[in-house]
């Protein structure tokens, strides 16, 4: 039953935990269940050809052992993997859903954003509810944006940048603006934030061009080139001058450069 046991907690041998039990919505349990069904029953083909943990998955399905260890452990209850395997699903089935069953969904995704003890399951959470309209999933997002794992403030860039709005801009600019943040995270955050083209994210823009970092000055000078439509390379001065509102001439670019311009113009 998909997310029946998911906002729960996965479980492992000695550390079992008591899990909440989430009902499913009637009109849906029959189609989910049969999804879920093949699901698992494409992970079981997958690993039999050693896709779900190489080689090492392949030689462990054949010990009695291990085989034995996971039986324990479904016996338990719900495994990781079968929560991973249930939202993924939750997630393909989102988009044909009604309103009212997507906010039904977003309140428990916020519930796992917020408190699953798995990076893993908070980071497919935030993927999963950034889709979904409604003030949930954006409390959701601005609570992925300052979880302790850096996986699951990378994947909160993802979703605030596909989210439009100001709430999403301006916690895309704290993100990037903050020295505390990790380098990944800020880059992340300032490669979102062309899609918000307007006068305050170009500001905030201009000085981070004066960031120590030249990674992080890079990848501005490429959210620049896409909200400008100027192309001054890597030439960081060049950004400065122009977004400082002097005339600076486009450098002329190789046969080469042009190629690939046209080229991704074409995708």
């Amino acid at each position: 039953m998909i997310l029946g046991r998911v906002a729960g907690q996965s479980h492992t041998r000695g550390s079992y935990r008591k899990r909440k039990t989430v009902p499913m919505q009637r009109q849906n349990s029959h189609l989910m269940t049969r999804n879920l069904i093949g699901v698992i029953g494409l992970a079981a083909i997958l690993s039999l050809v050693g896709c779900t943990d190489g080689i090492f998955h392949k030689m462990k399905s054949v010990n009695p052992y291990y085989r034995s260890q996971w039986e324990k452990d479904r016996q338990l209850g719900t495994t990781f993997t079968e929560r991973i395997e249930e939202i993924t699903l939750l997630k393909s089935r989102l988009p044909t859903m009604p309103p009212n069953e997507q906010e039904y969904w977003a309140d428990l995704l916020e519930k796992l954003v917020k408190s699953d003890p798995s990076p893993e399951m908070r980071s497919l959470a935030c993927q999963t509810v950034a889709s979904i309209p409604g003030e949930a999933a954006s409390r959701a997002l601005n609570t992925a944006a300052v979880d302790s794992s850096e996986k699951v403030r990378l994947m909160a860039c993802a979703g605030l940048k596909s989210r439009g709005g100001e709430e999403a801009r301006n916690m895309l600019l704290t993100m990037a603006t903050n020295t505390k943040e990790s380098p990944s995270v800020r880059r992340a955050s300032i490669a979102a934030l062309s899609n918000y083209n307007d006068e305050k994210v170009k500001s905030t823009l201009a000085q981070i061009l004066d960031d120590k970092s030249p990674a992080l000055q890079y990848q501005t000078a490429l959210s620049l080139k896409g909200m400008t439509g100027k192309d001054y390379g890597g030439d960081i001065q060049s950004w400065r001058d122009f977004m400082g509102g002097k005339e600076v001439p486009e450098p002329e670019k190789s046969l080469m450069a042009s190629f690939w311009d046209s080229m991704s113009l074409t995708r």
